[in-house]
């Protein structure tokens, strides 16, 4: 394994970090596309002709040059108030991106850019590999087992489990370069409940652990110190399993179905007499609503 490319894997998922965290490009493609038009501009534009650019109507691009502007990604220039040009905090977005996506791939982005042909969409299928990989590696960090089905991973990173795969499996194959995860099959309960209604042998579900090298990468990003000396965030753990906000939200929505159904059968069954009851699930419900937002706060 060269220690080299383990070293580009580490650089690239903390700017992909530091990127996603100033432009939720999943959501944001007209942001993401008026920082492409003005990096490839090289002059300030006016909004309209951003708009004209990009090929979207001027009133979105207002509200996305406004919200820019407020994460001090672009700016309006001193000479014309309605012209806008790219931050310093823009143009090291744009070395950010040349980290990620690497120089020559982001000069042709640029370049074609200028010409119309390329946007956000296309340049989020380059930067998309990257960020799956670091929620992937995160989650199964942040795990208690360090271990997950595809199926929970695939929610906890928001997409299919297909296309998860995809992602991931580059990372696991046994000759990769870099291997971070290991892939393997698993008879959990699941599987084993499929099997006896259906009758027939169904093989394991898959598995993702990271290897040794993998949780090397993990003890590296600053989400693990956090894990590491946060107590709150190891009561989280303890209590669900994993610190995956997706996945906590999950459990919890599943909890707080069973929990309403058997308070209200209580009522309805005890009366009176199952007041105590309701009333100490309803307390314990409160601490665990205090532990996860202050868990998860800033």
């Amino acid at each position: 394994m060269s220690i080299g490319a383990l070293e580009d894997i580490y650089v690239k998922l903390e700017k992909i970090r530091a990127f996603d965290s100033l432009i939720d490009f999943s959501k944001s493609r007209i942001q993401l596309d008026i920082v492409l038009q003005l990096a490839a501009a090289r002059k300030p534009l006016s909004a309209d002709e951003i708009a004209e650019a990009i090929g979207q109507r001027k009133k979105p691009v207002l509200d996305a040059l406004r919200k820019l502007e407020l994460k001090g990604i672009i700016r309006r220039t001193e000479d014309y108030r309605n012209v806008y040009e790219l931050s310093d905090l823009g143009k090291q977005m744009i070395s950010d991106l040349t980290t990620i996506l690497g120089a020559s791939n982001l000069k042709e982005v640029v370049r074609s850019r200028m010409y119309g042909k390329i946007g956000a969409r296309d340049l989020i299928k380059l930067i998309i590999p990257v960020h799956y990989l670091y929620e992937a590696l995160v989650s199964l960090g942040t795990s208690k087992t360090h271990e997950l089905p595809i199926t929970v991973l695939a929610r906890a990173t928001g997409i299919s489990a297909q296309r998860l795969m995809v992602y991931l499996d580059p990372y696991s194959a046994p000759r990769s370069e870099v291997r971070l995860f290991k892939k393997y099959r698993k008879e959990d309960l699941m599987t084993k409940m499929r099997s006896l209604l259906t009758g027939s042998r169904k093989a394991g579900t898959v598995y993702y652990r990271p290897t040794k090298l993998g949780m090397e990468l993990f003890y590296r990003l600053p989400i693990y110190a956090k894990v590491k000396n946060s107590k709150l965030i190891n009561l989280i753990l303890k209590i669900f399993g994993y610190y995956n906000p997706k996945l906590v939200l999950h459990k919890v929505s599943a909890a707080d179905t069973a929990l309403c159904t058997s308070l209200i059968t209580l009522l309805l069954v005890l009366g009176a007499s199952a007041l105590p009851i309701v009333v100490g699930a309803l307390v314990a419900r409160v601490v665990i609503s205090v532990l996860l937002m202050l868990g998860y706060g800033k």
